[in-house]
């Protein structure tokens, strides 16, 4: 939209320091500065997602001039123009240039170890970071058996808890289990295609 207001980066051991897949952090992080800040120069088709998201998170005017553009060029669509959600196709250049940038910090080896001993990723992007940097592997198994074990935890006194209480909690550990499953809601996959 305005592109006035300067989206604040997160820095990648920022990240990795925040207890979440850091990849997924990232890309929450400037999902919101997108929808709640920015917006887009140009936005013409969206996902089910990021419709809903704009409605309930953006400001009204930067809602209003998004859902105004998308409904100018679904009145007048161009033939053989491609109509993916921009949102969805920022989000994933944007994850293309994090997991380059993981890629380079996992190559530093005092923060391997420290993604090693302390970092969070998510299957999805577990499996991205052991594609594009094969010898990282091991430490990325590494992390993902620890963050099972740290879940299991976690669930188990999610459950011993929700017994005495009778509600649903949800978020928390239930949040970070369906984030290391799936990925960060809103983040386009294979899985969710647009």
């Amino acid at each position: 939209m305005s592109g006035a207001k300067a989206i604040r980066t997160v820095a990648m051991s920022e990240a990795a320091a925040h207890g979440a897949c850091a990849i997924c952090t990232l890309l929450r992080h400037y999902q919101t500065q997108l929808v709640e800040v920015t917006g887009l120069p140009t936005v013409t088709c969206l996902c089910n997602h990021h419709a809903w998201l704009l409605a309930r998170s953006a400001p009204a005017a930067l809602a209003g001039q998004i859902y105004a553009q998308v409904l100018e060029a679904q009145h007048k669509p161009e033939p053989g123009k491609e109509h993916g959600c921009a949102f969805c196709v920022e989000l994933r250049r944007e994850e293309k240039v994090r997991l380059d940038e993981l890629v380079q910090r996992m190559r530093v080896p005092a923060f391997a170890q420290w993604m090693r001993r302390s970092g969070t990723l998510c299957l999805w992007h577990a499996d991205r970071l052991s594609n594009r940097l094969p010898e990282a592997r091991p430490i990325v198994d590494e992390i993902l058996a620890r963050t099972i074990e740290e879940l299991k935890e976690d669930l188990r006194k999610c459950v011993a808890n929700s017994d005495r209480e009778q509600h649903s909690i949800g978020g928390g550990v239930l949040g970070r289990v369906a984030e290391y499953l799936v990925c960060q809601r809103g983040i386009p996959g294979e899985e969710t295609p647009c």
